[in-house]
């Protein structure tokens, strides 16, 4: 999930292009979340990235599931099986070994970087245990919060061989195993929140299931996601009744949505509106950027956002921490207007994110090429 699936030959330049768009979304957002200086624009623009990098994750979820099934079943197309046939065992040991280096090299990393920019201090107890299996949440994370997304994964990990098992016969099943779990955790969710207005002091509950700590917040993208696999895998396209339905539900979610905002409703994006605009917005995308291919005067823009698209894990995992280390220091350092400060730091952050983002990628491809040549080692081994 980390990667496409895809070869190289058939690869769907449209998918990693939809990541690039989102990690971007994504970086932009946690760049006003954490600006330390809190004035009037940055706060806006919180705000409203804020709702861009929901989404956004909502996204990757999507296309994770996407991936999975599309890679498994056409495998199973070609060898003329109709249903998947894997060895789940073997499937999940290889993409723990593809996110664990990884993650382990970004939290070793991002110590180095607070060390050198922050005061930091490492608390040996069990959040620093779990934060190290990448088992944590976003508020018990000791490195990060935004490596919840690690512990989310490894749950979607250990989730998919069930839910595809529940579906080899009849795809529609995982749908509806992704409508009824995600319809469940937002009433949870719900309730929560109903109870916290009652105890203003224990809000853990209703955050832990509104977003950021399991997979039952992601549960109907991830599943939307493996179905559309299965879709897209056996009929190279998806059909018109998903299109039409995605669209229904989007406008059905505008016109809530817009209600509320009329009402003056405060609006939580993660309590259902994500369940209602996450399809369209993936489908959505995916029109933009066919249609974009055929604007030649574009390409450098598409050929950028793919290269994020691909590297779009690596971004994610390295960017916030380079946040929390450098954005106090450049504030306080450079002696500007507070406005133009905001966009000579953003700049500054993304030319300094493209290099550590580099050499991230070189030590990334160092360590995985001890890992394969060990494991080529002991299968050597093995057979002999």
């Amino acid at each position: 999930m980390t990667q496409s699936n895809i070869t190289n030959n058939n690869r769907f330049h449209w998918i990693d292009r939809t990541k690039g768009l989102a990690i971007l979304g994504i970086v932009l957002f946690h760049f006003f979340q954490s600006y330390p200086d809190r004035v009037t624009l940055i706060n806006v623009l919180d705000r409203n990235f804020a709702r861009v990098g929901y989404a956004a994750v909502d996204i990757f979820f999507l296309m994770a599931g996407f991936n999975t099934s599309y890679a498994l079943v056409k495998r199973s197309l070609k060898v003329g099986k109709d249903k998947i046939e894997t060895n789940w065992k073997s499937w999940l040991q290889k993409r723990l070994i593809r996110l664990y280096p990884s993650y382990w090299l970004a939290v070793l990393l991002s110590c180095l970087l607070y060390s050198i920019f922050r005061d930091f201090e490492i608390r040996w107890d069990w959040n620093f245990i779990f934060s190290i299996l990448g088992l944590t949440g976003v508020h018990s994370q000791s490195f990060n919060p935004g490596f919840w997304f690690v512990s989310v994964i490894i749950q979607a990990y250990i989730l998919t061989p069930i839910i595809l098992n529940v579906g080899k016969d009849n795809p529609s099943r995982i749908l509806q195993i992704g409508i009824l779990l995600g319809v469940l955790n937002k009433i949870i969710a719900y309730y929560f929140l109903w109870e916290k207005t009652l105890l203003p002091n224990n809000s853990y509950n209703y955050l832990f299931f509104l977003q950021n700590n399991f997979i039952g917040s992601y549960i109907f993208p991830f599943c939307i996601g493996l179905y559309w696999g299965f879709i897209y895998a056996k009929n190279k396209k998806l059909r018109k009744i998903d299109i039409q339905t995605s669209t229904i539900t989007f406008i059905l979610g505008l016109l809530m949505y817009g209600l509320l905002i009329f009402q003056k409703v405060d609006i939580i994006y993660k309590l259902g509106f994500d369940m209602l605009f996450t399809p369209m917005l993936f489908i959505g995308i995916k029109f933009l950027f066919s249609a974009l291919e055929k604007v030649k005067i574009v390409g450098w823009l598409l050929s950028f956002i793919s290269i994020l698209g691909i590297y779009s894990y690596e971004i994610y995992l390295v960017h916030q921490p380079m946040y929390f280390a450098v954005l106090a220091p450049l504030r306080n350092i450079l002696e500007m207007d507070r406005y133009p400060k905001i966009i000579v730091i953003l700049g500054i952050c993304m030319v300094w994110l493209t290099v550590y983002v580099f050499i991230f990628i070189k030590l990334e491809n160092f360590i995985n090429k001890i890992i394969d040549n060990l494991s080529q080692k002991k299968h050597h081994n093995l057979n002999n």
